[in-house]
């Protein structure tokens, strides 16, 4: 039975398509409830999927690899598990959303297009096309922030590409789309900040699309920040001298680089000299008047034309050796105290076992060893608290679960706990306020509903007046 509806979000690239991935792969269990699905039959959070089904049978792509692909010949048998997959897993009772950037950077003419279509329109009644477009020297800035997050070493910023390219002749790309499924189901908006509803690409899609429902969605973080010109340069740099290692492949190595580097230097990339950003963004002013006319005739032009954001010379990369010795120490400190937190979490969980074990002297000792190591650890101090519980130190109790709770007041275990050594202390307002604090974090905590009741219980002993004395006989 065919599904009735399909969203296919199909990039552009660098207009937050990982982030929106990352919310809809986060919330399949509340989109479920919405009414909608996030498949994963095309791939678990990016339905890479789609264009490694739609690329023509003699490109070989890296994509296409954990789909089967092992050649040309092999295509059909590619394409017809993906389908088999697809009918087992599609919902016709839920609207179907998918969303992979791919489909923009990797399906160059209108003959792939076509291709996904055909897949498509034979799983679902209605196939309606998501996309986002961005300024395009803004485009080919992330872009270049991204070659050298994936092992790139170039310097240029702005390519050499001209009109007639898909990837920044919008009118060009959105024509394959609108060819192939009508300009009707081609829904394009602009990813710019202003533009966006909520300021974000996530509430502007669940806005676009319609869903929000009863159920609500957790929230995720932006992904694929950008570093700044320093970081980018040194990881350029870097790039240069990466070679796989026995154990881990230079792919693995670099994403704990570009990890700590995204951490430590954010900022917005390496930009050129704003008379360059206009000469490229000229480029493509017939072919965003084309896009304007289509999609957007209220507007006076398609982006946004304002070039004051880029410096009058390019952002620099003759770093002296000296700033790169500052970015190594910060990654070399933050090594170390990533080191050292690992190290606290197994001494945490060597103590919660000893205390498994009904061995609370060697639970102190493994307890201690994890203060040593992270001296402010929130879990470190409440497992402490509940090793000074056993052994009778109600006061040393205290002060441990207390300084779990200052160092992470927003886990509600932590207020709970500090909440039953209270009342084992006899400090029953106390411990009724930890518990109160409890349910604001989590509502439906049973355990601390359990303990207010015993609180209650407690308070109303307290209070109740001493039976009289019978006195003695006469």
């Amino acid at each position: 039975m065919m599904s009735k509806r399909a969203i296919v979000q199909i990039g552009t690239e660098k207009t937050g398509s990982t982030t929106i991935q990352h919310f809809l792969a986060t919330n399949r269990a509340s989109l479920r409830a919405n009414g909608f699905q996030y498949p994963s039959f095309c791939g678990a959070m990016n339905h890479t999927g789609l264009a490694a089904y739609a690329m023509a049978p003699g490109r070989h792509d890296s994509l296409r690899t954990p789909f089967g692909y092992d050649g040309p010949n092999g295509v059909p048998a590619m394409r017809e598990r993906m389908r088999i997959a697809a009918a087992s897993e599609l919902s016709a009772d839920l609207t179907a959303i998918f969303c992979s950037e791919h489909c923009h950077g990797r399906l160059v003419d209108v003959a792939e297009v076509a291709t996904l279509r055909d897949f498509l329109v034979d799983l679902f009644d209605d196939v309606e096309i998501s996309v986002y477009i961005r300024r395009q020297d803004q485009l080919a800035v992330s872009l270049h922030s991204t070659r050298l997050k994936s092992g790139g070493t170039g310097t240029t910023i702005l390519p050499k590409s001209g009109p007639g390219e898909p990837y920044f002749d919008y009118d060009r790309m959105l024509g394959f789309w609108e060819t192939c499924f009508g300009r009707d189901k081609v829904h394009v908006r602009l990813f710019d900040r202003r533009e966006l509803t909520g300021g974000d690409v996530v509430s502007d899609f669940v806005a676009a699309w319609g869903l929000a429902g009863a159920t609500p969605y957790a929230s995720v973080p932006n992904q694929n920040e950008a570093l700044s010109p320093l970081a980018l340069e040194f990881l350029r740099r870097v790039n240069q001298q990466t070679v796989p290692a026995d154990d881990m492949p230079a792919d693995d190595l670099r994403g704990f680089l570009c990890a700590r580097l995204s951490a430590l230097f954010p900022g917005r990339g390496v930009r050129p000299a704003r008379a360059e950003a206009e000469a490229f963004y000229a480029r493509f002013r017939a072919s965003n008047e084309a896009v304007r006319a289509r999609h957007f005739p209220d507007r006076p032009s398609l982006f946004d034309e304002d070039f004051s954001s880029y410096p009058e010379e390019g952002d620099p990369s003759d770093f002296a050796l000296d700033d790169f010795a500052a970015v190594a120490a910060a990654l070399h400190a933050a090594a170390t105290r990533e080191n050292w937190r690992l190290e606290a979490e197994v001494a945490i969980r060597d103590a919660r076992l000893q205390l498994l074990r009904d061995r609370p002297a060697e639970a102190e000792r493994a307890i201690a060893r994890a203060l040593r190591w992270r001296p402010r650890h929130a879990e470190a101090h409440r497992v402490a608290a509940e090793i000074h519980l056993r052994h009778g130190r109600k006061a040393e109790a205290l002060a441990a679960a207390g300084r779990a709770v200052e160092y992470r007041p927003d886990w509600h275990e932590h207020w709970h706990f500090l909440g039953i050594v209270r009342r084992r202390c006899g400090d029953l307002d106390g411990a009724a306020e930890a518990q109160q604090r409890t349910l604001a974090l989590a509502p439906d905590h049973l355990g601390a509903r359990n303990e207010l009741a015993q609180v209650a219980a407690a308070s109303e002993r307290r209070q109740a007046p001493s039976n009289p004395s019978l006195g003695a006989s006469a």
